[in-house]
């Protein structure tokens, strides 16, 4: 048990440090536009940026500092700058476009840009070919090198050496520099440059490796703290597994002095995707197993015999709660005692569910009525709605018994107020 003790210690201590990252705007449209996956369009704005004629207005401002800072080349006179040109997208036949391209009367420095996109054959060996007093620049997520693909001419011949290309990273060497430049920038400018800061940030962040970095370090400082980590790993799946339901028990048993007040009963006849069922033990081995805590509205009668409304808390992967429809009397399927979910929700259900349910709020998704997450919405805010299946740290916060306890007080008010306050 001493090894288990210290490995934890030790990742415990290893991992403490390394921060979350604190998004620095509220609102974001890379994020509403998907923009940060999209590699020409983060291209487009950084090549603004480069531009001495950019739409920033700060005229040599950004070239000059990441010349200085992320190339790393001797200093250059303002007047040079001023008559660089940064094009994006530059053409060098029929086929080929350097993402960004930098020239002046004394070098050319092409930018090869990569995101998410796959190498092409001889890529790198190309591009380096429009290089003038300059390596060809290579930037990713991470700063990792190209391969012989992209460094060999095509069909084959000359390999690009690597000591002709310098690798720089979103991560660590585009985010400093525009942190650094962050500063002194002023509105609202300043608003869309931390806006692309976190767009940088989502596409590169380290956390995840680092935290694997440390935690493999502790394993490997001894066989009993490997052996350790074995058995650990073992037992995670069923620890997050009973980290759900015991969410789930403490909505159950908050849930309780509300019943009466709208009209529910908990469901116990079909055991429809019940946290409590066995199945869920292997939330962590497929998509979801959707586990999930079920009321009858009780009031709630439909012309076809056998339908009911519910209120269901479920667990995709976030957890969040709804209205939905439930059939009794339908053949069951997925191996349930009896009925089955309603998926068409057609205009004359919905038309009957609004005699119970305020129809303003009816917006008909699979068999949903209506639903929401914990914060009140129909979109995920990492730090205000649990993933359990990414177990970020809202999620992992709830093993603490006091801030589950909490947690599930807040949800449940939100879910008064969004959902259940509105049962006619």
């Amino acid at each position: 048990m001493e090894a288990y003790r210290d490995l934890l210690s030790k990742i415990h201590t290893n991992c403490k440090n390394i921060p979350f990252h604190k998004k620095l705007s509220a609102y974001n449209i890379f994020d509403v536009l998907e923009i940060q996956s999209r590699e020409v369009i983060m291209c487009r704005f950084l090549t603004n940026l480069l531009n001495p004629e950019g739409m920033h207005g700060c005229g040599i401002r950004f070239l000059k500092s990441f010349i200085r800072d992320v190339l790393k080349m001797d200093p250059v006179s303002d007047t040079l700058l001023l008559h660089t040109e940064v094009v994006k997208e530059y053409p060098i036949d029929k086929e080929r476009r350097i993402d960004i391209f930098i020239r002046n009367a004394e070098y050319q420095i092409p930018i090869e840009v990569k995101i998410y996109a796959g190498e092409q054959e001889g890529q790198c060996s190309d591009y380096f070919e429009m290089a003038q007093n300059s390596r060809l620049i290579y930037l990713t997520r991470f700063g990792t090198p190209p391969s012989e693909y992209s460094r060999k001419k095509k069909g084959g011949g000359n390999l690009l050496p690597l000591g002709q290309i310098q690798c720089i990273s979103w991560a660590e060497d585009i985010y400093r520099w525009l942190e650094g430049e962050l500063q002194n920038l002023k509105e609202p400018f300043r608003a869309v440059m931390e806006q692309y800061l976190d767009a940088v940030h989502s596409i590169a962040d380290e956390r995840e490796k680092k935290v694997a970095d440390k935690v493999i370090e502790a394993l490997y400082e001894s066989p009993e703290k490997f052996l350790a980590g074995i058995e650990i790993e073992k037992s995670m799946k069923k620890a997050k597994v009973r980290l759900i339901r015991q969410v789930f028990e403490e909505f159950q048993q908050q849930m309780q002095p509300i019943l009466e007040k709208y009209g529910l009963k908990l469901e116990k006849d079909s055991g429809y995707y019940s946290y409590q069922d066995s199945q869920h033990d292997k939330f962590y081995d497929c998509y979801s197993t959707y586990p999930g805590l079920n009321y009858v509205v009780k009031k709630a009668k439909f012309q076809k015999a056998g339908l009911e409304l519910w209120f269901r808390i479920e667990v995709e992967h976030n957890l969040f709660a709804g209205f939905c429809l439930f059939d009794k009397e339908a053949s069951s399927k997925d191996g349930f005692s009896k009925g089955y979910q309603v998926d068409d929700i057609t205009d004359e259900l919905k038309q009957e569910a609004s005699r119970y349910l305020k129809k303003e709020i009816i917006l008909p998704e699979d068999w949903w009525f209506a639903w929401c997450y914990p914060n009140g919405k129909r979109h995920c805010e990492e730090a205000e709605v649990p993933d359990f299946k990414q177990m970020n740290p809202c999620a992992v916060s709830l093993v603490d018994e006091t801030a589950r306890r909490e947690y599930v007080k807040r949800a449940l008010a939100v879910f008064e107020r969004e959902l259940l306050g509105w049962l006619l």
